[in-house]
């Protein structure tokens, strides 16, 4: 059972943004509950157990894919309002990649049966979903591009675009002029696993990017100045 506050997390969801009241009610009546400790795999890549749609009500995760030298590969960082595990969801396959808690993390779940049963009787929420898909599409098509292609400054551009992209604030900088937020920044170890490189690497191309005014760091924000330079930076081989 939902607590009392699913519904305005709910309303809140892009994926949900086109239902209706009484199709928010009745979406809200499926949703279940679990928590996750710090560290705690919520889903394993390959996984063919668990096949549900996670709504993040409180906390952040981390959606990764290990390598076969254990190296893992940060697809993305979601927080409250996101959700994840659309994509076993609708195909009904193994999880085609680990999500795990980075902090004590609360979720909403939909289970597939349910989740299907409702798609069919709710074309709005088939058109929020082609949506969101698309999206993560983009983002990832940018970052398997940008770790293919792309020098180590690059990667870490591409990195910082996808993040301006999914969870940046536009507001007016010190001297008026108009700046992107990135609240609460991934640390420089997951900056690295988002971009393919070592955190002494993502390290050397802040300090690059800090000196040429092109980002600052402000507390536990990252600020970007010139979004311009980012662009070429990743748009270069």
């Amino acid at each position: 059972m939902a607590d009392e506050n699913s519904i305005e997390l709910l309303k809140g969801v892009d994926l949900f943004s086109e239902l209706s009241e009484d199709q928010l009610s009745q979406l809200e009546s499926l949703v279940i509950t679990n928590e996750y400790g710090r560290d705690e795999t919520i889903i394993l890549e390959k996984d063919e157990s668990t096949r549900a749609l996670f709504l993040i009500a409180s906390g952040e995760v981390k959606v990764y894919v290990t390598g076969t030298d254990g190296k893992e590969t940060i697809l993305s960082l979601l927080s409250r309002g996101d959700s994840f595990g659309e994509m076993s969801l609708i195909d009904g396959e193994p999880r085609s990649a680990s999500v795990k808690a980075v902090q004590p993390t609360k979720v909403l779940i939909i289970r597939r049966e349910h989740f299907l049963q409702l798609l069919k009787t709710t074309p709005e929420l088939a058109a929020g979903l082609l949506v969101q898909m698309s999206r993560r599409l983009r983002n990832a098509n940018r970052q398997i591009g940008s770790l293919a292609t792309m020098s180590v400054y690059g990667r870490v551009a591409g990195t910082i675009l996808s993040l301006m992209e999914d969870r940046g604030v536009r507001i007016h900088g010190r001297n008026g002029e108009m700046v992107t937020v990135i609240r609460n920044r991934p640390t420089q170890q997951q900056f690295a696993e988002m971009s393919g490189t070592t955190r002494e690497t993502v390290s050397r191309v802040f300090s690059t990017l800090s000196r040429n005014g092109t980002i600052s760091l402000m507390g536990k924000d990252l600020v970007i100045s010139e979004e311009s330079k980012l662009h070429e930076l990743n748009s270069k081989d």
